[in-house]
């Protein structure tokens, strides 16, 4: 929301006016969401420049997406393509979390980690310091503007940094000589960041977001959710009005009620005071004594606003608090118990614990070396001048070992069958040696010739067996070889 924006919002018969910055607060939730900001923005800012030695010819950069080359680099991991159905089960187990985690607590991920969240939180945070230094006014305005540009081209270039090498890519964008992708991305992401940081924020919230449609169908009667303490918290009334004796008797509660319809002043009143914190911190503006809304993120902070209130006016705190929908009857100060074992809830976190199971068993067991074997069937064979049969075979290697030079090939189940490679290279032992380059992959061509006297008609299986140089096994792939019928 800009500057020259505020949200009426009527609670009470009177007119609440949201300011354009919500109010700062203190207390257990602004903590804890500042402790989780700061950890996520290291993650997304720092974690590009972490170093790990990968050897000659690879990149030392931790955790690299490299598109041009069609990998992801993870510390000691490396994913390509093919390991799509690991990251399907990451992505499949993530969301199976998030519905665990609504079940337990309502939008807790939109309050406390959404990215969304954090960086409206951070401009939020960044406006509050620069209203207290600079004051209200043209001057603060500008300057605001300034910072919010800042804070998007940063986000821009720490978002490129996961793509490119992030201790070379600054000195890159700096003399032009970047690839096109990142001033793309540049322009693309500092754009997009900036406009929700002068018109979005709350709005993607509030108007934008899928999520609060779906989370009805995730909550039940036990589920943790922002609720205020009507019981304690009606009538409302100014903090010189005397307090009910007994919070929650109904009889008192009618006739203040009665007395306030009637246009006379209230006799007594509940523990709100009316002082609307909890709608001026709320960073989407929502009212929550109104009842749960789809604009609550759960965030907490309207919690922290009248817990710091009712300690003012010495008052239990909890009046504002997270409770399931036993707590509308249960009319206790005291914190509801979180029911960890509830079936739905058990069956949303063993299916995520079982699908990120599969995909770390997957990322464990990759295999190092990847071998494709295509034996070339036009014609099947080839009948040699001096009566030998020979048969060719295209053969693809990858490899994502720590280092891995060269791969020898020798034949197994084929007896007498000679094994020679297009470009005639043999390792020094004289097996045909594939020599791997800096992409650590090759192509070849393998031919494989049986003498005259030892040829047969039909077709005869046998094995590839791939080595590394110093004689170690890596791969075992069958195939067949191709004689002409007698």
């Amino acid at each position: 929301m800009s500057w020259s924006e505020t949200l009426d919002l009527r609670t009470s018969g009177r007119v609440v006016v949201r300011p354009d910055i919500p109010h700062g607060v203190s207390g257990r939730y602004r903590r804890i969401k500042t402790a989780l900001n700061v950890a996520m923005l290291a993650i997304f800012f720092c974690v590009p420049w972490l170093r790990w030695d990968r050897g000659p010819h690879l990149p030392d950069q931790a955790v690299l997406i490299d598109l041009p080359g069609r990998r992801l680099f993870a510390f000691g991991l490396e994913f390509w393509p093919q390991d799509l159905p690991i990251a399907v089960g990451v992505l499949v187990g993530a969301a199976l979390l998030l519905f665990y985690a609504t079940t337990l607590a309502g939008r807790i991920w939109c309050g406390f980690a959404c990215p969304q969240t954090v960086w409206s939180d951070l401009l939020f945070s960044v406006d509050r310091m620069i209203a207290r230094v600079a004051g209200r006014g043209p001057g603060e305005r500008r300057l605001r503007v300034v910072v919010w540009f800042a804070i998007a081209l940063s986000t821009a270039s720490g978002f490129a940094a996961w793509f490119n090498d992030a201790t070379e890519l600054p000195g890159l964008i700096v003399s032009g000589t970047a690839t096109p992708g990142v001033y793309a991305s540049l322009v693309i992401l500092t754009g997009t960041t900036f406009t929700l940081a002068l018109y979005a924020r709350e709005r993607v919230c509030l108007h934008m977001c899928p999520w609060p449609r779906f989370q009805a169908a995730l909550l039940d009667r036990d589920s943790l959710v922002v609720t205020y303490q009507e019981w304690r918290g009606e009538p409302r009334g100014k903090a010189r009005v005397p307090l009910r004796p007994d919070i929650g008797e109904p009889g008192l509660v009618a006739l203040a009620r009665q007395a306030s319809d009637l246009g006379g002043q209230l006799a007594e009143r509940g523990d709100c005071i009316d002082c609307t914190r909890c709608v001026t911190a709320c960073p989407t503006g929502v009212d929550i004594r109104n009842g749960l809304q789809m604009g609550c993120i759960g965030c907490g902070l309207c919690i922290d606003a009248c817990d710091q209130v009712m300690s003012r006016l010495e008052r239990p705190a909890g009046l504002i608090q997270f409770d399931n929908e036993a707590g509308l009857t249960r009319r206790s100060v005291e914190k509801p118990p979180v029911s960890w074992r509830r079936p739905k809830a058990l069956v949303f976190a063993g299916a995520a614990l079982a699908a990120l199971s599969i995909s770390a068993y997957g990322a464990a067991t990759m295999p190092g070396l990847l071998v494709h074997l295509d034996p070339q069937r036009n014609p099947p064979f080839v009948l040699m001048s001096d009566g030998s049969v020979r048969n060719d075979y295209a053969l693809r290697i990858s490899h994502r070992l720590a280092r891995l030079d060269g791969v020898s090939i020798r034949i197994d189940g084929l007896d007498g069958a000679k094994l020679t490679l297009s470009a005639g290279t043999e390792s020094a032992s004289g097996t045909p040696l594939v020599g791997l380059g800096r992409d650590r992959s090759a192509d070849e061509r393998l031919l494989v010739t049986l003498p005259r006297g030892l040829s047969f008609g039909g077709r005869r299986p046998f094995d590839f067996v791939l080595s590394s140089q110093d004689g170690r096994e890596l791969a075992r792939v069958p195939s067949y070889f191709w004689g002409p019928e007698r």
